[in-house]
């Protein structure tokens, strides 16, 4: 008996190395959890032509959304662990009460690659009454329930984002109410239309509306001034000590092979260096911050337990 399983576990390795050093040998699938438009779409849909000249294989970007991205990451933990089904996971899969809601968690997921962060920004209609931040805040606290805000699904990062600004200044959750969205692009248009009043967005995902006029940044979660909008003061300097950030990590579904992880990380690490991918980032204001599959590891867990901090400090009920 003994035997017999030594020889299953050398048929088994020797098969899963022949896999990595076939893969891919038929199209990837890489599942967007948000709608199209968003940070992750946009980083998504510039890397599928880099992968594909780097490892011979088509990348067919598939936006799966709703329930506030439960959709798209539970089909991305619950794909085959062979490398052909992996997809881009966000801050969401780390983030407690949206854990608790959804089920779904980091633990879920291999990850092979740390791809973006997204400094958060306070983004209004061109019309809006305010001009600083430092006015939508006193207005906010002095007619607390009056606006609406959004950025994405309740319990999300950019919910989160709204959350901690608010205790910031001194405001409770009520003031200012959060209107739901299936990801940034769609709470911009919702913002354009005037169905909310404030979005809390990455600075990429509102840069287009802002750089066309119909839209203005009031103020930067960063710890220093973005490079591309040096007019743009952070909360920090504002009095207000409160920066965030969300982050787009490739991964794939739990017990993927490592072989095949090691192919995908090198391939990412790779993409992101792309002079023409690098060149979309910097003109869609996204910023590249590429780890590889080891330190995206490290990087999840040292996140996880920096958002259980903030749900403590927060004292947020779920």
């Amino acid at each position: 008996m003994k035997r017999w399983w030594t020889l299953l576990l050398a048929v088994l390795l020797l098969g899963g190395l022949g896999l990595a050093q076939r893969f891919p040998v038929r199209p990837v699938t890489m599942i967007v959890p948000w709608s199209p438009g968003g940070s992750t779409d946009l980083t998504a849909r510039a890397l599928a032509p880099v992968l594909e000249k780097t490892l011979g294989a088509p990348f067919q970007v598939v936006n799966r959304t709703g329930g506030g991205g439960a959709v798209g990451h539970g089909a991305i933990a619950q794909g085959r662990p062979d490398g052909y089904t992996i997809g881009i996971i966000t801050l969401e899969v780390i983030l407690p009460p949206w854990v608790a809601q959804t089920k779904i968690d980091v633990e879920q997921y291999t990850p092979i690659s740390l791809l973006v962060l997204n400094p958060v920004a306070i983004v209004v209609r061109k019309d809006a009454p305010w001009r600083t931040a430092q006015e939508l805040i006193a207005d906010v606290k002095q007619n607390p329930g009056k606006y609406k805000a959004s950025g994405t699904a309740k319990w999300g990062s950019y919910d989160f984002a709204r959350l901690g600004f608010l205790k910031t200044i001194g405001a409770k959750e009520t003031a200012l109410p959060w209107v739901p969205a299936q990801g940034a692009a769609a709470a911009m248009q919702e913002l354009i239309a005037g169905g909310v009043n404030v979005a809390f967005v990455s600075i990429g995902e509102g840069s287009a509306l802002v750089k066309s006029g119909e839209a203005r940044y009031l103020a930067f979660m960063t710890d220093k001034r973005f490079p591309s909008f040096p007019d743009v003061p952070t909360l920090k300097e504002l009095g207000f000590d409160w920066t965030f950030a969300s982050f787009l990590m490739a991964a794939a579904p739990k017990y993927t092979l490592p072989s095949v992880v090691d192919v995908l990380d090198k391939a990412f690490a790779k993409a992101v260096q792309d002079p023409e991918f690098v060149r979309f980032m910097n003109n869609a204001n996204l910023v590249i911050n590429h780890l590889d599959r080891k330190a995206s590891l490290a990087f999840l867990r040292e996140r996880t337990q920096a958002m259980q901090q903030i749900v403590k400090e927060l004292d947020l009920k779920f």
